[in-house]
């Protein structure tokens, strides 16, 4: 709530606080990040994220500033430490998650895009808590009063208005109906422990970090390199809805320390047994979706490899053509054709073809050397995430049968990756050999080293 006590002039406050923010602004990018975070933010894929979250925070800034909320910035307000105890949850919750990526998915390789998502994820943080804690919150408090009922309506609209704010993500982040839906749902849920909170400690910064820090956790699943055939579930199902009913409750679990009366100060045991309930909740969940959709069976390495001296090569085909005699003197001939979202690999002796089936067929290749074709495609499954699908031809086993070419297609392996824009031939120059190679703006090339193993070509030097 404002203060009695006498506020600068607005407009002179605005002024100030812009120049603040423009000097912390040049300070991170040109200052200790210097020629780094500019590299970063040009070349990797969240570096529109970093842009854009700093222009949004600085016009969130100027609408609280109109409206004179510039207390949130002056007034009285507890530690920054008593915040963020009381979002235990989300400091246990954000360290399980990315330990679970940094063992499992390999989200802690690639130190570059990880800078972009860790600054793009606190400006989300700064953003949409002025938003939605600094204004928002506020100016419902200021009309529904400092009554009990008054501050939980003010909490929970505010709360509500967040998760809401989430269903742009449909059209932002092309997600379905379903997942949006119940991403707003856990957000409204995030947005009312936040609000109280705030409202606890009338500090912004607390739920500044907490908000980012949460995020950052979430955020660097999306840039993990290879994560072997895990399916990425995009469509909800019973087990998701499920699980996301569980980490609701978990999340609101964290209500309980200030239900009897918002006003007091909680019991430190009231929180850190809520938050462990709901930590529990939360990993019951996860385990729950482990289970439901990864394929614990067929796990694939990878690794970083450097390479001084290589060269690209990219042919532009619409139909491939492969003739070739196997061991026995007979003629193998095959094509590979896009036909819509679809490819069709057809034998020409035969005319007999089979069809590989694509959600979103992105892009497609064959490469040959000296006794394989592989025949590889890019499937992006979401606006985040890609399948690389890839099959070793064996040339001394060309033959004309039907269970041939339908051996191509059952033997298909995959990897998914992220963000996977072109199939590309890489020449390593002084070896004298070359891979298969996919392109991420984030991490670089990819490059298929054998059937079971994939190398990041490093770019981190």
């Amino acid at each position: 709530m404002k203060e009695s006590k006498k506020k600068p002039n607005i407009i002179i406050f605005t002024i100030f606080m812009i120049i603040v923010f423009l000097i912390i602004t040049e300070l991170i990018i040109y200052g200790f990040g210097s020629n780094l975070l500019i590299y970063s933010i040009m070349n990797y894929s969240n570096g529109t994220l970093v842009i854009s979250e700093a222009v949004l925070a600085l016009l969130v800034l100027i609408v609280m500033l109109i409206f004179k909320n510039s207390y949130v910035f002056t007034q009285k307000h507890e530690k920054l430490s008593k915040g963020l105890f009381y979002g235990l949850y989300y400091i246990i919750g954000s360290l399980i998650f990315l330990l679970i990526m940094g063992l499992f998915a390999g989200g802690f390789k690639g130190g570059l895009a990880i800078l972009n998502v860790l600054i793009g994820c606190f400006l989300v943080g700064i953003t949409e808590e002025f938003l939605c804690r600094g204004w928002l919150l506020n100016e419902f408090l200021e009309r529904f009063g400092e009554s009990k009922k008054g501050i939980w309506y003010s909490i929970v609209i505010s709360g509500l208005i967040f998760g809401m704010l989430h269903i742009s993500n449909i059209f932002t982040a092309h997600q379905d109906i379903a997942s949006t839906i119940v991403q707003a749902i856990s957000a409204a849920g995030t947005g009312i422990i936040f609000g109280i909170i705030y409202y606890k400690v009338k500090n912004i910064w607390s739920v500044v970090l907490l908000h980012g820090l949460w995020d950052f956790s979430i955020f660097l699943g999306q840039i993990a390199p290879v994560t072997s055939t895990v399916e990425v579930t995009t469509n909800i199902t019973i087990v998701g809805i499920i699980c996301s009913i569980i980490m609701f409750v978990a999340e609101m679990l964290n209500i309980i320390p200030y239900v009897k009366d918002i006003k007091k100060e909680p019991k430190k045991s009231t929180v850190v047994l809520s938050a462990a309930f709901g930590i529990s909740l939360y990993l019951a969940s996860v385990i729950i979706l482990a289970i439901s959709n990864f394929d614990f069976g067929d796990t694939y390495e990878f690794s970083n490899i450097n390479i001084e001296n290589y060269a690209i090569t990219k042919d532009n085909y619409s139909e491939y053509y492969i003739n070739n005699t196997n061991i026995y003197g007979e003629n193998f001939n095959f094509k590979l054709a896009k036909d819509k979202n679809n490819l069709i690999l057809t034998n020409l002796n035969t005319n007999y073809s089979i069809i590989f089936e694509c959600k979103n067929l992105n892009d497609y290749i064959i490469m040959e050397n000296d006794n394989n074709y592989i025949i590889a495609y890019n499937d992006n499954i979401d606006s985040n995430n890609s399948y690389l699908y890839y099959v070793y031809v064996n040339k001394n086993e060309l033959n004309n049968s039907n269970d041939f070419i339908n051996a191509i297609k059952n033997n298909l392996k995959k990897y998914l990756l992220s963000d996977v824009s072109d199939l590309v031939i890489l020449h390593d120059q002084k070896n004298n050999q070359s891979y298969l190679t996919a392109y991420n703006i984030d991490y670089g090339y990819y490059l298929l080293i054998d059937e079971n193993k994939m190398a990041i070509l490093n770019r981190d030097k």
